[in-house]
């Protein structure tokens, strides 16, 4: 009865979460406090290390690196925040033990699509000029409508869900999968037309791997060359299309930076100078978890020639990578880069025959390529996403090895 109970609250918690964090929240935190309590968590937990040792290890190392940076921190307030921002990562051992059971695995995946499905009409309305029932977050409007997710997240959760469902649709067999492919075409259209260019990167990645693993090569040279024109030509014609304005804004912004006219450049190249002129005042230790709004500030002032939006400091770069490496050093950016590697390696190397497996690769390279452009590891959509996505694989891969296990005895 317990187990049916966390497994209630999650799967509600799942198609509320796009329309209310703070509603999902309540509803996640009763599940996991549940799970604590009745040891389902600590199960999961078990599965977790028996099954993904390294991936493990290297998010512990990341955590304990988080916690030690405090120490020289210039505003351990300001890291205590950064460190309650993890939370989001414990959610994974509760979802595998939840999906260990085939008909909850199902129900939660119903769940997830149902969320993103009903948030996706949420944005066809808004695109229509309907007022969403709550202030949208910063970046969604009629004209780019990402819905109460905001575009920053948008095209990271939509670009896996239709990653997911590209593949689920390969392997039916039956007129369901043309409705599949239906549902992941909208959600594609959707990412390029709320014109997040941290999604449109993440599609089209998603994209070339789905392609090349279930496809590309297994087909002759000839053949090859010929659907690699085909793909071009499409990729050059959403370009043109609903990802025009934002990509020749980039490239404006790009031309501006390298002449040195970081005011005419946007506002995420200042922030990326700012912060990698923050690591070089501590190029060995970095400035330590939650410095940045702190150093930063003082960096700001000293040059007049940012385009900051108006704003005289920031928490974050709006890139992983360079946020690593500022916080902690060269030793902060080692540790993210083996915990996103083995993350991807372990997705890479399953089999992508199965139906969910491939969840695993699809989350770590999907958070990888989004945190070129943001703080994906922090940001809570994305965090919770790619947590619950990654779950969901390793419970499937762990079922799947039971089952050989039994057929073998």
């Amino acid at each position: 009865m317990t187990i049916k109970i966390i497994a209630t609250l999650f799967c509600i918690a799942l198609i509320v979460l796009p329309f209310s964090i703070a509603a999902g929240n309540i509803l996640f935190a009763l599940s996991l406090l549940w799970g604590v309590i009745s040891k389902h968590w600590w199960h999961g937990a078990v599965k977790l290390w028996q099954q993904a040792r390294g991936l493990t290890v290297c998010w512990l190392a990341y955590i304990i690196l988080m916690l030690l940076g405090l120490l020289w921190s210039p505003d351990t307030d300001r890291g205590w925040v950064v460190i309650g921002k993890q939370w989001s990562w414990l959610m994974i051992p509760l979802v595998i033990t939840l999906c260990q059971d085939k008909q909850w695995l199902n129900r939660i995946l119903w769940s997830l699509s149902i969320g993103l499905g009903l948030h996706l009409l949420l944005c066809v309305a808004q695109s229509q000029g309907i007022p969403l029932p709550v202030a949208a977050p910063g970046g969604s409007s009629q004209a780019d409508p990402a819905g109460l997710i905001g575009h920053i997240s948008f095209g990271l959760l939509y670009g896996i869900w239709a990653a997911w469902l590209l593949h689920l649709g390969w392997l039916q067999k039956n007129n369901w999968r043309y409705a599949l492919w239906a549902v992941s075409l909208w959600a594609v259209v959707m990412v390029f037309i709320g014109q997040g260019r941290s999604g449109y990167l993440v599609v089209l990645i998603l994209t070339m791997i789905m392609a090349w693993k279930l496809w590309l090569q297994h087909l002759s040279f000839r053949m090859l060359l010929g659907s690699l024109v085909v793909i071009t030509v499409a990729l050059i014609t959403i370009m043109m299309g609903p990802a025009k304005e934002r990509i020749q804004w980039t490239v404006d912004s790009l031309k501006a930076f390298s002449h040195g006219d970081l005011h005419d450049a946007e506002a995420r190249l200042s922030l990326w100078y700012v912060s990698w002129e923050a690591w070089k005042q501590s190029p060995i230790l970095g400035i330590g978890t939650g410095g940045f709004p702190n150093v930063t500030k003082a960096i700001i002032a000293q040059h007049k020639n940012l385009n900051m939006g108006g704003h005289d400091s920031f928490s974050v770069p709006h890139n992983i990578y360079l946020m690593e490496l500022t916080r902690w050093g060269p030793l902060g950016l080692i540790i993210l880069l083996l915990w996103l590697g083995t993350w991807i390696r372990m997705g890479w190397r399953i089999d992508w025959q199965e139906a969910h497996q491939l969840l695993i690769a699809l989350s770590g390279i999907g958070l990888a390529t989004h945190g070129f452009t943001s703080q994906a590891v922090e940001e809570y959509h994305a965090s919770m996403y790619a947590g619950i996505f990654l779950a969901i694989g390793l419970a499937s891969l762990t079922s799947t090895n039971v089952s050989t296990a039994k057929k073998a005895s």
